[in-house]
């Protein structure tokens, strides 16, 4: 379906020792001109980052995370020129703070967002264009959104919903929250439904499989 909506696509080889890499949005951040290569708050998967790092070498500036910090890609939200980064049980401050001095540098501003149940930031804020949100009620601090439009996930659907934009106003969602989806598509998004199911079942989503550069 990326493929179908125009994007191309570049596959990191399969690494049988790290089962989650298919999760490989949370290895690295792109921020301008910078790629920031995460260190993962799971010990576990921290070699899944490698490979990323040397495919990326290859079209940005590089810069890691270092210890202590942690640092999970699904964590950040980078809508415009402000990066929301939530602070939860994979990222911690000192990981923020670090990507903060790397956006700062790119012209970005950085507002960290408390993650109360979910794994991650985009476990229950999922972006839908440049101004709008989905978000999982009780989930994270949405005093940090001000200025966002907030739409709500259906509660009979609570964390079933994701969402990935396709770029002209195309919206690949998962198909078990159709209730949800009908609220994206009165915006005027053309929703495109896929079953992920298997992935969600690991507490993946929609934005995990990729890392988008645009």
């Amino acid at each position: 379906m990326l493929e179908e909506s125009g994007h191309m696509v570049s596959v990191v080889p399969t690494d049988e020792a790290h089962p989650d890499s298919v999760f490989i949005e949370d290895t690295a951040v792109i921020v301008g001109t910078v790629a920031v290569i995460a260190r993962p708050g799971a010990e576990s998967r921290r070699g899944e980052t490698p490979p990323v790092a040397e495919f990326l070498s290859r079209h940005f500036d590089i810069a890691e995370i270092s210890p202590p910090g942690t640092l999970d890609g699904g964590d950040v939200i980078i809508l415009d020129d402000v990066v929301y980064v939530g602070r939860s049980s994979r990222t911690n401050d000192d990981g923020i703070g670090q990507l903060r001095a790397v956006a700062h540098h790119q012209g970005h501003t950085v507002v960290t967002v408390d993650v109360e149940d979910a794994l991650h930031l985009k476990s229950a804020v999922l972006p839908i264009d440049g101004e709008t949100v989905v978000v999982t009620p009780r989930s994270v601090d949405e005093s940090k959104l001000g200025g966002l439009r907030i739409l709500y996930e259906h509660d009979g659907e609570r964390h079933r919903f994701s969402a990935l934009p396709l770029g002209g106003g195309s919206v690949l969602v998962t198909a078990d929250a159709p209730i949800t989806a009908r609220v994206v598509a009165g915006l005027g998004h053309e929703i495109v439904p896929i079953d992920v199911s298997e992935i969600q079942a690991a507490d993946g989503g929609l934005t995990c499989m990729s890392i988008m550069i645009r």
